[in-house]
């Protein structure tokens, strides 16, 4: 009798760690998941965002919009985002894009622009949904006005906090702010890390980065691993803020598109702290895009089945 009771809770023992590990491994594949967003367009319509879901099997949960300064996003697109149940990434440039002129970026910190930046936080927080805002991105690059480079780093982050500051003093809760920058620093003393705005202004850490292949003279063909592996470990070193890889895209000019995406696919899910993708769906330094009727759509269609890639909402649940 007192081995079979021996047996008996022997055999409880071994139940209870099985269901424990069954447990844990359901809470992990819960946990870890990457949203999936996309440009798609200029102005984004419900349209735009159907086409997406019938080319590639889901609708994108992120959709992102470029906005210079002294325009807003615009109540159409606004409504046809979050019609679709999708949500807005915003990417708000400090500067006038059609000229390519920086705005007076003293003037921003002495309060003179007060008036605009107030009517664009009133404009995302009547959203009363969230939104994501990634403000004067690939800071860490010469390309732009708002570059540490052209500015200084110590700048960039008094305006960085001085326009998330007046966001919080109108109680802009929804908003959730990106620190986003470029996969490389260039100069390489242009640093993202003197830029960092301090982790009260941040909520997500994005990361851009494209394989040019050899679309340009400069350029050669790059794995996303390549590209994004040593910045992201570098993050989830220095930082301890979820990841969002903001750009994304290849050219298949100089190698195969849809192997490029199959690898993308593979390094995201290994890379766990990165929580949504941007894929930059356009034809435009070159083409970035994936069409649905050529074999990188396709194979994007099929890399976005596994359940790890949501078109639903995750990263504010």
């Amino acid at each position: 009798m007192g081995r079979k009771v021996k047996n008996f809770n022997y055999f409880l023992l071994i139940i209870a760690v099985v269901t424990a590990v069954f447990s844990i491994s359901a809470s992990r594949r819960t946990k870890n998941y990457c949203s999936i967003g996309a440009f798609i367009a200029d102005r984004p319509t419900k349209k735009a965002i159907q086409q997406f879901q019938a080319d590639f099997g889901k609708k994108p949960y992120m959709v992102m919009v470029f906005v210079d300064w002294k325009n807003f996003v615009g109540n159409e697109i606004i409504n046809d985002v979050y019609a679709m149940e999708s949500v807005l990434l915003v990417t708000w440039e400090p500067w006038y894009s059609i000229n390519k002129e920086g705005i007076n970026y003293d003037a921003v910190l002495s309060g003179s622009m007060d008036s605009y930046i107030k009517d664009f936080a009133k404009e995302l927080k009547q959203i009363n949904k969230p939104v994501f805002l990634r403000f004067a991105h690939e800071m860490n690059g010469s390309w732009y006005p708002w570059s540490a480079s052209k500015i200084g780093a110590p700048k960039y982050i008094a305006v960085y906090r001085y326009i998330r500051k007046v966001f919080d003093e109108l109680n802009a809760d929804n908003v959730k702010w990106i620190f986003s920058i470029n996969w490389e620093d260039v100069p390489k003393e242009n640093s993202y890390m003197k830029c960092y705005p301090g982790n009260d202004y941040v909520d997500f850490i994005g990361v851009d980065g494209y394989n040019w292949g050899n679309s340009k003279s400069w350029s050669r063909w790059m794995s996303f691993k390549e590209i994004f592996q040593k910045r992201y470990q570098e993050i989830v070193v220095h930082f301890n803020k979820p990841i969002i890889i903001s750009e994304f895209s290849t050219t298949g000019s100089g190698g195969n598109k849809s192997a490029w995406i199959r690898g993308a696919m593979s390094s995201i899910k290994k890379m766990e702290k990165i929580k949504a993708f941007i894929l930059f769906n356009m034809d435009k330094e070159t083409d970035w895009s994936f069409s649905a009727d050529k074999e990188s759509g396709k194979e994007l269609r099929l890399q976005l089945k596994d359940n790890y890639f949501k078109g639903k909402g995750s990263l504010h649940d």
